[in-house]
């Protein structure tokens, strides 16, 4: 599998994952064109070679391009029907043959993948966080989720790869200059992961599979890669884990990440 981080924030998420027979898209949280040009320059395929987008949630960081690509391209489009219903005006006219919606309680397969989802919490509707999988090796997604709950950590436990949000530093969202009404929201049980939740999360997710994790949609503003990373890793060599085994990165904000490959 090939996992690709093509942006990742407030300003527009999206994740590219390949295996030998399938090509999808996680989120679609640019225009078509940005979407575009990212999977040409980082991964060498166009939209057209996708065989399926899927959303998180309804928040235009993540469904921005969604319409355009599906129309422009005839690509299936998955998303729980709380999502669907969220985004009816938001991504355009979909055709309905090209709709295809998400069971939280079912694991299903695209190609020679397969697919679980799980519920997040977060301030949007049905909001579900992604485990793709394919013999034997598997990638994990939950990001815009204010807490990470048993469920989430018992589906991504031991994953391959896991992208995983550390949205922000308590200290700096604290002091910052976001009114508190948003400083409640981000911090808040239907907010964003903070840099201490999220390696707490992995204390419970890592396992003596995980080789890769991705730390995604940090706050431009309320958090720094470095000082993410930091955190994480203080807490993981707190409690004795060892970072030989696991490569802990970040995400860019603005451009596509390292390619991840799990063999």
């Amino acid at each position: 599998m090939k996992i690709c981080t093509l942006m990742s924030g407030s300003s527009g998420n999206a994740v590219f994952i390949e295996t030998s027979e399938t090509k999808i898209l996680i989120d679609a949280g640019q225009s078509g064109k940005a979407i575009t040009c990212a999977l040409e320059k980082s991964c060498g395929i166009t939209p057209g070679d996708l065989d399926a987008i899927f959303l998180t949630h309804g928040h235009r960081d993540h469904i921005m391009g969604a319409g355009v690509l599906a129309r422009r391209y005839k690509l299936p489009v998955y998303a729980t029907e709380g999502t669907w219903c969220e985004i009816k005006s938001l991504v355009g006219n979909i055709s309905e043959e090209q709709k295809k919606y998400i069971d939280v309680k079912k694991t299903w397969e695209l190609g020679d993948i397969k697919i679980e989802t799980f519920p997040l919490s977060h301030d949007a509707v049905e909001p579900v966080g992604f485990l793709v999988s394919k013999g034997g090796k598997s990638v994990g997604l939950a990001t815009d989720t204010g807490v990470f709950t048993t469920r989430m950590g018992n589906t991504l436990q031991n994953s391959d790869c896991l992208i995983l949000e550390a949205n922000h530093d308590s200290e700096l969202l604290r002091n910052g200059s976001y009114p508190w009404s948003l400083k409640k929201r981000i911090s808040g049980i239907h907010g964003h992961l903070s840099n201490e939740t999220a390696g707490q999360a992995l204390l419970r997710t890592l396992g003596k599979k995980s080789k890769e994790v991705i730390l995604s949609h940090l706050s431009e503003e309320n958090n720094e890669p470095k000082l993410a990373l930091k955190t994480v890793k203080n807490i993981l060599e707190t409690e004795q884990v060892s970072l030989e085994e696991v490569n802990i990165m970040v995400a860019p904000r603005y451009k596509p990440g390292v390619q991840v490959n799990i063999e």
